[in-house]
């Protein structure tokens, strides 16, 4: 048997099996290992500027998932007493008490942002988590720790964003767009439109339609809005 075709269908299948979660974790756990390891090699071997805008790159990578799982978080957070009143096993397997992050609180009035990071940073503290960093602020790193614990616990495995049924016809190719590749689409655009960045009634959009063969690979499908997207078909 052919070995490295063994192992590269092993890492398809275990690529197809992460959840959305689980990717925001790799990209995450991925970029703090460049920053550490990639750029200091960098600098130390006399490319500092590559090394900077390494470094750079890793940490927009690190805040766009910070700011994607909240928007998870902050929906949650909202109706946690829905969840309360249906009685969800998720969040009574959370084991504590979902905790009030900066995005939820920094529109209270006369806030001090500074008194807020400190407080976001002590309450997530007392459940358990505590994240520091040479260069990335605390309260991000700590955020981004508590919510990936806990949204691995509260997002069921199988969520998929925006996931309905496609329709397949004769004249057409299928236009199922794999549950791996929109996975991957929502993460790398960051749950926004890429023309205007709303996060209001997206949609997965072929960037060159099926009819004038486009395919369903990650490359071909990104995220619109409604308005966005109805645009751009009247343009085509």
């Amino acid at each position: 048997m052919d070995t490295n075709k063994e192992n590269q269908g092993a890492n398809n299948i275990n690529q197809q099996s992460l959840t959305l979660i689980d990717k925001y974790e790799e990209d995450y756990r991925n970029a703090l290992g460049c920053i550490d390891s990639n750029v200091k090699e960098l600098i130390k071997n006399g490319q500092e500027m590559k090394g900077l805008m390494l470094l750079s790159e890793n940490i927009s990578k690190i805040l766009e998932i910070h700011d994607s799982l909240n928007s998870i978080y902050s929906i949650l957070y909202t109706y946690q007493d829905v969840l309360k009143k249906f009685e969800s096993e998720r969040l009574k397997q959370v084991g504590y008490k979902l905790v009030p992050l900066y995005e939820q609180l920094k529109d209270v009035p006369e806030a001090d942002p500074e008194f807020l990071d400190k407080y976001v940073v002590d309450e997530l503290k007392k459940v358990g988590f505590k994240k520091k960093h040479w260069i990335l602020k605390t309260r991000i790193l700590t955020e981004t720790e508590y919510l990936l614990d806990t949204l691995r616990i509260l997002v069921e495995p199988e969520f998929i964003p925006l996931e309905r049924e496609e329709e397949e016809t004769e004249e057409m190719p299928s236009r199922y767009i794999p549950a791996s590749v929109k996975i991957a689409v929502w993460r790398r655009d960051g749950g926004k439109c890429v023309e205007c960045g709303s996060k209001e009634k997206l949609e997965y959009d072929h960037i060159i339609p099926l009819s004038k063969g486009g395919s369903n690979t990650e490359r071909n499908i990104q995220l619109l809005c409604e308005k966005c997207n109805r645009k751009k078909g009247s343009r085509i």
